[in-house]
């Protein structure tokens, strides 16, 4: 007769019923879909096991877990440290697993992978530091795998106050990550969330264990000789014998090797490890949880793999989804008269389903959850005239391929409907839970069946030991490979995403007509609508290619999307130009572009400043020799003016604090070849590698040959390495028995304007100077040149070369 009620309960009502010896059953994983909508309302504020975690956790009541696979998490913050001036430096803990780990793989910052180098590595640690990007030099990771024997002595050395990190700090058998971060106002103001990506536990492989069996130096009782896998089984392997650090077995089962077959067990870690589209068929990210029953542990593998567990009196093993053969045939001549035939053709449609769709973590989006390929079928949709969809998310696998196939494996599963009880003759009592076989009935159907359960049942004391089974259709196509939509990575969840630089930035060289009807270069600056809030505008910087130190400037405020400069711009001459976006936040200049000015058809106005004479340049070398501290005042002018012997007298003010300071001198002195008064005043200001110092000197010196009154004003930046002078001086010298006077400028740009024109009617910039218009009443000159020397105007007449 049909047997209607739940499959469930038709197994323990029918084992119990029969009085089981010698019982066989598979314990986890049969239809899977079913449980889980079973168990949808039961289990809901359950933990779910996985290989990621993006909640931080804290405090001391966090549970025990060893982290197993390619795991991503945010970690256990455990410990927070500030020392240096003004507590300029953090220190920060973090746990990553309570087994030793293999290595650390990724971080993220913010929602941003960071850029790791190596600093040094070992088998204990390895430092790594972030080397580029805004966090570039300013944080350094330490990764503990968890064998290391001695605390960390910088974080006891660095302990705030003496005593919160000591020598008793080591963190035996524990994965964990130490951040240090340098306090940067602009770069890093404030602490960035961590999510980091590791390689979990190293694992004890049965197959390379030559002492059981397989080949290889794995040793049960020997860590050192452990590897990192990501085969689900090789994990459920070591977690039913047990996870134990100083022989305290804190997570897993404690189970006997005897009691895990090594034939069975090798046979599922090879079938993981076949190949699949250039990837291992399953593999798993796991973090077993000792707060989480034994079964749940085992249960987010075995889903990974699409596998089950077979729970025997010879002890347990795993049985993966793959296609199997058929063991034994039977027919309804082999079913034992007078036993009860339980059949059911069609599950309850509460348990039915025709969609199945979900997420898995994808590393390359932080292991944000990303949905596979929805798994259906539309003959089926139509059969059960509605749409009975279930979701199913795999928090364990961490590809697209492998989580498709076992949706689909699911999902085919769970259409294959029919189960069965039924008692048959002795001579099948080979037959095992686990197994395949065909049973060709002329009443209920020629079906091939998995066992899902299996006993021996005496009929007398002393009779026959009949064979009971309980069984579930299967087929080889559950297990068909599935195509693979190439996986869509979203924008990582975290910070917004803003605007670095401007799109569609484009620099044409144009020809500028001004209102004299004279041509110029000049470049036309453009860029698409920026749709940013967080800028407010935009600086351009631009320069002769060949002399980056003269740079010229604009900034243009938003919603402006067009700029034409001609500042610094001459006839046929490669510049470079770059920009960088004002917002309220820190940004970066953008790498420079190469452009070729036009020829503007007026060189003649492009007149190009000569050198200055050397005297000028040697007076600003020995100007600027005068922003050094490392030499005093009085010993500079009698070494200036060779004075052997002499009378002087001087005053001082100085003011200093951290990093800025004022000093005034004013000094006369007499002597038999000179008398010189002269007064200095020197401001500084230092910020980390920025430096800011200027000198403002005023000298009279009576002397018969030299400088007789001279006032200079000089200035010296520098950023790092990447340092700049500029000044000028007023002077009165004395050459030939002339008085003369002289002012001399040290700049990248010279204006003269008269505060109304459009454009500066004199400009020296970039080692050119240029009249936009002259207006000359007469001309002097030796030569006149025009056309690059085509036309040549001298006293000997009027030279016109050809070509």
């Amino acid at each position: 007769m049909p047997f209607l009620a739940p499959i469930g309960a038709a197994i323990g009502g029918f084992f119990g019923s029969l009085g089981i010896i010698g019982k066989a059953i598979i314990g986890i994983g049969l239809n899977l879909i079913v449980g889980k909508i079973q168990q949808r309302q039961a289990k809901k504020n359950q933990k779910q096991v996985g290989g990621v975690e993006f909640e931080r956790e804290y405090g001391e009541n966090v549970s025990r877990k060893v982290a197993c696979g390619l795991v991503g998490i945010a970690g256990h913050d455990c410990y927070v440290n500030t020392y240096g001036s003004s507590n300029k430096y953090l220190e920060q803990v973090y746990v990553l697993s309570d087994f030793p780990c293999d290595g650390l793989s990724r971080i993220w910052a913010g929602g941003s992978l960071l850029s790791l180098g190596v600093v040094a590595s070992d088998a204990v640690k390895t430092v790594y530091t972030v080397t580029a990007g805004d966090y570039a030099g300013l944080i350094r990771f330490t990764f503990y795998t968890g064998v290391q024997t001695t605390a960390d002595a910088e974080m006891i050395a660095h302990s705030n106050p003496t005593g919160r990190w000591t020598a008793d700090h080591i963190g035996t058998g524990i994965c964990w990550i130490k951040a240090e971060l340098t306090y940067d106002q602009e770069k890093l103001g404030q602490f960035p969330d961590f999510f980091f990506e590791f390689r979990g536990a190293r694992l004890y492989d049965i197959r390379k264990d030559s002492t059981v069996g397989g080949v290889g130096g794995h040793r049960w009782d020997n860590y050192s000789t452990y590897e990192f896998s990501e085969n689900p089984i090789v994990q459920e392997y070591n977690y039913r014998r047990g996870f134990s650090l100083n022989d305290d077995m804190f997570c897993g089962m404690g189970m006997a090797a005897s009691d895990l077959p090594f034939d069975r067990y090798v046979a599922a870690m090879n079938i993981c490890d076949e190949d699949a589209g250039g990837e291992r068929r399953y593999r798993c990210s796991v973090l077993f949880d000792s707060d989480v029953p034994h079964g749940d542990n085992i249960e987010a593998v075995m889903t990974s793999c699409g596998g089950i567990v077979i729970d025997d009196v010879d002890g347990s093993w795993p049985l993966i989804g793959t296609d199997q053969p058929i063991v034994e045939t039977f027919t309804d001549a082999d079913l034992v008269l007078g036993e009860a035939v339980r059949f059911q053709r069609r599950r309850s449609m509460a348990d039915l389903v025709n969609a199945v769709s979900g997420t898995y973590p994808e590393p390359e989006n932080m292991w944000s959850p990303a949905g596979y390929d929805t798994q259906t079928n539309a003959s089926y949709v139509a059969l059960d005239r509605r749409t009975r969809d279930v979701a199913l998310d795999f928090p364990q696998v961490r590809s697209k391929r492998q989580a498709n196939q076992l949706a689909s494996i699911y999902f085919n599963e769970n259409r294959y409907e029919a189960t069965a009880d039924v008692i048959i003759r002795p001579r099948f009592q080979t037959i095992k839970a686990g197994d395949w076989v065909r049973w060709n009935s002329a009443r209920y159907g020629d079906r091939v069946y998995m066992v899902q359960a299996r006993s021996i049942k005496a009929l007398t004391s002393d009779g026959p030991r009949n064979v009971a089974l309980s069984l579930q259709e299967r087929d080889g196509g559950i297990y068909d490979g599935v195509g693979v939509i190439p996986p869509t990575i979203p924008i990582p969840n975290g910070e917004p995403v803003y605007l670095n630089e401007l799109q569609d930035f484009a620099v044409i060289p144009v020809i500028g007509v001004g209102a004299d009807g004279r041509s110029y270069p000049a470049f036309r600056i453009s860029w698409a609508a920026v749709e940013d809030t967080t800028v407010t505008g935009v600086i351009f910087e631009w320069w002769i290619k060949t002399e980056p130190g003269n740079k010229f400037t604009r900034t243009v405020t938003m919603p402006a999307t067009l700029s034409f400069v001609q500042e610094g711009i001459i006839s046929l001459t490669d510049y470079q130009f770059r920009h960088k976006l004002i917002a309220d936040r820190p940004t970066n200049w953008t790498a420079p572009i190469d452009v070729t000015s036009l020829d503007g058809g007026n060189a003649d106005l492009e007149v190009g400043l000569g050198q200055l004479k050397e005297d000028v340049l040697a007076v600003f070398r020995d100007l600027y020799a005068g922003l050094g501290r490392n030499e005093d005042l009085l010993a500079q002018i009698q070494q200036n003016y060779q004075i052997t012997s002499s009378v002087s007298q001087s005053i001082g003010r100085k003011l200093e604090i951290q990093g800025a300071s004022f000093n005034e001198q004013i000094v006369v002195l007499s002597s038999d070849i000179a008398n010189v008064a002269a007064q200095t005043e020197e401001l500084i200001a230092e910020f980390g590698e920025n430096l800011a110092n200027g000198l403002v000197a005023f000298q009279a010196v009576a002397t018969p040959v030299g400088v007789n009154v001279r006032y200079a004003v000089l200035l010296k930046g520098a950023i790092g390495d990447d340092w700049k002078q500029s000044g000028f001086f007023i002077e009165l010298y004395t050459q030939g028995g002339v008085l003369k006077s002289r002012v001399a400028f040290n700049v990248d740009q010279f204006v003269v304007t008269d505060g109304a024109s459009s454009s500066y009617p004199l400009v020296f910039e970039g080692g050119v100077l240029k009249l936009q218009v002259a207006n000359i009443g007469s001309v002097t000159t030796a030569d006149i040149s025009l056309g690059g020397g085509k036309v040549q105007i001298n006293a000997t007449g009027i030279t016109v070369k050809s070509g």
